[in-house]
């Protein structure tokens, strides 16, 4: 029981529409989400918050694809955290992105999972290093500075990823599913 609620005797309001309950097209299990790399591609995390610490257990998931080797976080908790979790020697532990940026490259790419008004300056110094670079969206906040990202990022022949992580998730993806189904009729606009 949850707060007085009989969890078992819950339904899903896909579960109410008969024809949604019916089809055997709408499955919600997620797919095999490991790389399947030769060797793991090393990465540094520098915002080790939910969205960073969330990236970082994808390491934790499948070593075989990823591995953590460095960090940066201004909170001691979360840094120690996940230099804990993936056995990141202390040199390689930062409270501050600049600190870490300013060591030669030692990575594949970098993870950027800051605030939002922070990705832009560990992106554009993280690209001039060399590095590949996962993004947390939104990439920057004005327009210049997604233009100076992109210029940066070809300059130096590097990949930037932003991350729209939640198409991934098991809602939106059942919520696809349904979509294409035809379950619930043709959608318009």
């Amino acid at each position: 029981s949850l707060i007085g609620v009989d969890v078992n005797a819950m339904t899903t309001e896909a579960e109410e529409i008969p024809e949604i309950a019916a089809s055997d097209k709408i499955k919600t299990k997620m797919p095999e989400m490991d790389a399947g790399l030769s060797k793991p591609v090393s990465v540094i995390i520098i915002g080790a918050g939910g969205r960073g610490g969330t990236y970082a257990q994808y390491a934790e998931k499948f070593p075989n694809s990823m591995k953590v080797v460095g960090v940066a976080d201004l909170n001691d908790y979360r840094r120690k955290r996940v230099s804990e979790k993936h056995n990141i020697p202390a040199e390689n532990q930062f409270g501050h992105y600049n600190d870490l940026l300013a060591k030669p490259k030692f990575a594949d790419a970098v993870v950027i999972a800051t605030p939002d008004n922070l990705h832009y300056e560990p992106c554009m110094k993280a690209l001039a290093l060399g590095y590949d670079v996962l993004l947390e969206k939104p990439v920057a906040p004005t327009e210049k500075e997604c233009r100076d990202i992109m210029k940066q990022a070809h300059k130096y022949n590097r990949i930037v990823a932003v991350c729209h992580v939640l198409r991934y998730a098991p809602y939106y993806v059942a919520l696809k599913q349904v979509l294409d189904s035809g379950a619930i009729g043709d959608i318009v606009s």
